[in-house]
């Protein structure tokens, strides 16, 4: 059996040379198991080492991605998740939804006139619904972070602090079953426990591979949720893992993939 050192280098040596890595070849390479590269890539990732993508880890280039790059990236399975999330919603709800490529799928599904409100911090969401009629559309103030898509900071965090939704929809950076739910940026983490505190239902829904892969700034428990939309092949072990928490969410799995 290899090292974890040797099987990382060895990552770090086909990215250079390929761009990318699968972790089924990897764990025949060192004939170990697919949980194994999977662990090794979410720790790389979070060392800024590679990205993680389905199926393995691609070379990382600059910086973080921009909200457009990432609103592009993984788009039948964030429509998947968001077609999930739109179930949640009841008619004549109240809906906080946060800023994320997700959420944006999400409420690229909604119907006009199915919530009563939509309220949220990111703009690119607000101009999705800029059509709509029937379900008043509330754009948060505060300022503007690019990058992510969001508005944040203490006004935004006054102006949330005046309302109760009847359900959020929070986006994940990192989902854990034992350590919870985690943000990569702070201000994000902030207002992220702030909704949850602003809300009578509560959820979520997570990419692959944001699962066990810690951000470093904790939001709340992983009770804080009533609902956790999984993909339809989340692995096993994985899913078990946060059924068996309790208090917890229920999990609920997304349709399969459309081509």
């Amino acid at each position: 059996m290899t090292l974890p050192e040797e099987r990382r280098r060895h990552i770090l040596d086909t990215l250079e040379q390929e761009g990318r890595v699968l972790a089924a070849e990897l764990a025949t390479r060192f004939a170990t198991s697919e949980d194994t590269i999977r662990r090794d890539l979410r720790e790389m990732d979070v060392a800024g080492l590679l990205r993680r993508v389905h199926g393995g880890a691609v070379k990382r280039h600059g910086g973080p991605p921009s909200f457009s790059q990432r609103e592009a990236a993984q788009q039948p399975r964030k429509a998947a998740l968001g077609r999930t999330l739109c179930s949640l919603v009841r008619p004549g709800d109240v809906v906080l939804v946060d800023a994320g490529s997700t959420n944006l799928a999400m409420v690229r599904q909604l119907d006009d006139g199915h919530a009563q409100t939509i309220v949220t911090n990111s703009p690119p969401i607000a101009m999705a619904l800029a059509d709509f009629r029937l379900t008043q559309v509330v754009l948060l103030g505060g300022t503007l972070n690019g990058q992510l898509g969001a508005v944040l900071g203490s006004r935004t965090l006054d102006e949330l602090s005046t309302m109760h939704a009847d359900l959020c929809i929070v986006g994940m950076c990192g989902v854990e079953a034992r350590r919870g739910l985690s943000s990569t940026h702070a201000d994000e983490a902030v207002f992220k426990r702030a909704m949850l505190e602003h809300s009578g239902r509560r959820a979520a829904a997570i990419l692959n591979e944001r699962l066990e892969a810690p951000a470093p700034f904790h939001i709340a428990p992983l009770s804080h949720l009533d609902h956790l939309v999984l993909e339809h092949d989340v692995p096993a072990e994985l899913l078990a893992g946060l059924r068996e928490r309790q208090p917890g969410p229920e999990c609920l799995l997304a349709e399969k993939v459309r081509p």
